[in-house]
């Protein structure tokens, strides 16, 4: 984080404060490590969630600002870190200034990658997206689909269905060696409701299981489906 931000880096809370144009009408970004990984061939990679922050780097996120993401690629030789690309403000995802967590996938030979799972909660449902990034292709977006979901918060006996879903993620090679890899989605769940009994108890009743596979496969922009179905339901 010092070899990518300088001065600006603060060793006491581990962050640095940054002018970058976002899209969510802030100027400052208070920088934050969220992963880092070394690649076969030496480089390493950085994820930096940015925080939108005022000028004296405190807080101004809200429950539905997103967290802006950043990632960094350097190299360290003679030792010191050098810095060989910068991809600043490279999508605006989640909620709460977080840009949510991080997953490395092998998208191909040579083609690094990482799926960014971010979201939120609102009125007791939650939600997750998974977007697909290509680390070595200007840092470009391939794509995203629905990859988590729950009414959790929000059920209670009078609501018809309740759920809880959650998508694993994986590839497969291609067909062809150089193309990317199709990405196959694991997802298992339940819907369910509440029921108040006699007593006054409350008990849930599962109404269905959830346990099916999607496969997603790039088409020259982007990941679309192309076997099974995502059942992530969207509130």
């Amino acid at each position: 984080m010092q070899a990518i931000f300088g001065d600006k880096y603060r060793v006491e809370d581990e962050s640095a404060l940054v002018a970058i144009q976002g899209n969510e009408n802030a100027d400052y970004w208070r920088m934050s490590l969220r992963a880092s990984k070394e690649l076969p061939d030496g480089r390493t990679v950085v994820v930096v969630n940015g925080a939108p922050s005022d000028e004296e780097g405190s807080d101004n996120a809200g429950h539905g600002s997103s967290g802006m993401l950043n990632v960094y690629t350097l190299r360290h030789a003679q030792g010191a870190w050098q810095v060989l690309e910068r991809h600043e403000n490279a999508g605006m995802l989640g909620s709460n200034g977080q840009i949510g967590s991080v997953k490395w996938i092998d998208l191909g030979s040579g083609k690094p990658g990482i799926v960014m799972s971010s979201g939120g909660t609102w009125q007791g449902y939650t939600v997750s997206e998974a977007e697909i990034f290509d680390l070595d292709r200007r840092m470009r977006s391939l794509g995203s689909f629905s990859e988590y979901s729950d009414s959790n918060g929000a059920c209670i006996p009078d609501l018809k269905d309740c759920w809880q879903v959650e998508g694993t993620i994986s590839t497969v090679p291609a067909a062809r060696p150089d193309d990317y890899r199709d990405i196959v989605v694991e997802f298992k769940g339940r819907h369910y409701r509440v029921i108040e009994e006699a007593n006054g108890n409350y008990v849930e009743r599962s109404t269905r299981s959830i346990n099916q596979t999607a496969r997603y496969r790039f088409n020259g922009k982007e990941y679309i489906l192309v076997a099974g179905e995502n059942p992530v339901p969207n509130p």
